[in-house]
């Protein structure tokens, strides 16, 4: 039975014989209960019959309803975005390999991919199975990158691609004797499976950014001519679905101007100077400038953009001088900016149970802390300013937090503090992962050096300690593998 769902009940004995016993004997069960002889007592064990069997039938659909909502909590941990695979006392090494670039994966099914130069400086992308280490394929791509850089690959799970976007130099151009141009971009397909090469194309704007969408790539482009360029396209064959055009040319900032796409709840929203939100169906849903007039900034360094469960945008300016935290912005349906006001970008935690939807979760940047608000209408329910700004959980209505030495467990709902833990030495980079079964906390032991450090995220019990590499530089979570980082190494841990 899942914890939170434990139940008052009523145990009855019963004994089913009672009303066959033999003259004289006792019936413990009944006996002691009502009292009387033998015939009395079969009488009343007649009687008590029906309501033993209510009280067993609601035994029984109790245990059911429990053992349902157990199941539910295993499928929601199954499917926990930013999860990990369970992990035990003994976590240890699995695997390692040599980092490529600075430690670039990402994963794809039950396969972990690196990307970037090996330390010869040759550009490739390599798969590995997650669960072993085992090589799955290699593919060098020398002939597309030089003299480019492979800046990003990403996997499209629904149709076993890796697309990387490769970025060819400005100064190329240069180099070949022509006028300069912006920096273009290619978009390389390779097979999940087989790392073959499938697709190589050049974008036709600056700046190029993609991000997976179904079986689709989104690219986002700055063109020639300044305007913005947002299409929906196959990834193998190009062919376009939909294109987006902006109704202006941009305000850029010369060649470095790019356009960052990403797909929140079905939504495409492309960042940039300007922010839009298009359906998948490409149709405009909102547009968004910096306030202060048409491409003014009003001490702004540019536009987050949040699209929450329901399809709400949760939108603020981030940065700069002069915005306090009540001038960041708002939640509303449109673009609008008319709905209820909050103070800070919505929390993004590493991991999210979808217990607490109906609470909204800020990081103001100037107050620090978290701020609770009503989801739906905005009314203030909590807000602590004491918590720095490190990685963050939801699991089971509480929001489980590093706070300088401390990991603390707080309620979503009232922000009472439930639980907290004493982390000796602290962890600086103030993060935390989950399994959904133990919260899991990096730590540094003046005897055992860097550790991992297992917590009963209901009560903050210590389960469980294991040691980590001496030399590790900071952990990830990818592809529901715990991933240490060296100066030289990439370990996943098993």
């Amino acid at each position: 039975m899942a914890r939170g769902h434990l139940q008052d009940v009523l145990l009855v004995e019963v004994d089913l014989d009672a009303a066959r016993v033999a003259p004289g004997a006792r019936s413990c069960a009944i006996g002691n209960l009502v009292g009387g002889g033998p015939a009395r007592r079969s009488r009343r064990a007649r009687r008590w019959w029906p309501v033993a069997a209510v009280l067993v039938a609601g035994l029984m659909v109790g245990g059911l309803t429990s053992g349902m909502r157990a199941r539910d909590r295993a499928d929601r941990l199954a499917a926990l975005p930013g999860g990990l695979v369970a992990l035990r006392p003994s976590v240890h090494e699995a695997w390692r390999v040599p980092m490529r670039g600075w430690g670039q994966v990402a994963a794809w099914g039950d396969d972990l991919i690196l990307f970037g130069p090996d330390a010869g400086g040759a550009e490739a992308v390599v798969s590995f199975v997650a669960a072993t280490g085992a090589q799955r394929w290699s593919t060098p791509l020398p002939a597309v990158t030089a003299p480019g850089e492979v800046w990003s690959c990403t996997p499209l799970v629904t149709a076993a691609y890796v697309v990387c976007r490769v970025a060819i130099p400005a100064d190329l151009d240069e180099q070949r004797g022509v006028t300069p141009t912006a920096e273009r971009t290619q978009i390389v397909v390779l097979d999940a499976g087989t790392g073959a090469l499938m697709a190589q194309r050049t974008t036709l704007g600056a700046g190029a950014s993609f991000a997976p969408l179904g079986r689709d790539l989104v690219v986002s482009e700055v063109l020639p001519d300044g305007h913005a360029r947002v299409s929906r396209q196959d990834p193998v064959t190009g062919e376009v679905r939909w294109t987006f055009r902006s109704s202006r040319a941009l305000q850029t900032l010369g060649a470095s101007t790019r356009l960052s796409p990403s797909v929140q709840h079905g939504v495409v929203v492309v960042s940039g100077p300007v922010t839009w939100a298009l359906s998948a169906e490409g149709s405009l849903l909102g547009e968004w400038n910096l306030q202060g007039g048409e491409w003014a900034v009003r001490g702004g360094w540019g536009l987050d953009l949040t699209v929450l469960p329901d399809g709400r945008f949760a939108v603020g300016e981030s940065g700069g001088v002069g915005l306090s935290d009540a001038d960041y912005g708002t939640v509303s349906a449109t673009d609008a900016r008319d709905g209820f006001r909050i103070n800070g970008p919505v929390l993004d935690p590493v991991a999210d149970d979808g217990s607490a939807t109906d609470v909204l979760l800020t990081v103001p940047r100037g107050l620090g802390g978290v701020v609770a608000q009503d989801a739906a209408t905005g009314k203030p329910l909590w807000s602590d300013g004491n918590m720095p700004w490190g990685s963050a959980v939801v699991l089971d209505r509480r929001l489980i937090v590093v706070v300088g030495r401390e990991l603390r467990a707080l309620d979503v709902h009232s922000g009472e503090v439930l639980w907290r833990v004493q982390i000796p030495r602290g962890n600086h980079a103030e993060q935390v992962f989950t399994d959904g079964r133990v919260t899991l906390v990096p730590r540094y032991d003046l005897a055992q050096g860097p550790c991992l450090a297992a917590f009963d995220p209901a009560d903050g019990r210590a389960l469980w300690t294991a040691r980590l590499e001496p030399g590790v530089t900071r952990l990830e979570a990818r592809g529901g593998r715990l991933v240490e980082l060296t100066g030289r190494d990439l370990i996943v841990l098993g």
